[in-house]
């Protein structure tokens, strides 16, 4: 039986995973929120990821696009791939620089950001702005800004 301070395991909307959460407190003797220990999002007790609806699994065939609109292409990323392979190539020795908006950076080089985490400049797109992969999307950040 599970009382409230205990770890739970728990499907966090925000980590989008099951993780160790903290249960925060009960309703009839069922656990109703819990605090994720690794981002610390408090919310509705989710025991396990949320099931995939049955009309989702089939592969649907695109709409025919109305009069006067355009369809909507979907997009999608590969960027945690490309994130994953660079990160298991970067050598040991490589310099990772924490980012800084006031900062200047070369392609190819690796940056440590705050919120984000470990990223890698993929070009410079003008004096003031670049492009980094980071492990979920490519970002538009900027630099050189005084």
């Amino acid at each position: 039986m599970t009382s409230v301070g205990d770890n739970i395991d728990a499907y966090c909307l925000k980590c989008k995973l099951v993780l160790a959460h903290v249960i925060l407190f009960k309703v009839d003797g069922k656990v109703n929120r819990v605090k994720c220990k690794t981002c610390g999002a408090e919310h509705k007790y989710r025991g396990v990821k949320p099931a995939v609806k049955k009309n989702e699994t089939a592969v649907r065939a695109p709409r025919a696009a109305k009069a006067g609109k355009t369809a909507r292409k979907e997009v999608i990323s590969d960027a945690p791939l490309q994130w994953d392979l660079k990160s298991r190539n970067m050598q040991p020795q490589t310099p990772i620089r924490d980012y800084s908006i006031r900062e200047g950076f070369k392609a190819g080089s690796a940056i440590n950001h705050p919120v984000f985490g470990v990223g890698f400049v993929e070009k410079i797109v003008s004096d003031k702005s670049i492009s980094v992969l980071f492990h979920d999307a490519v970002r538009l950040m900027g630099m050189n800004v005084t």
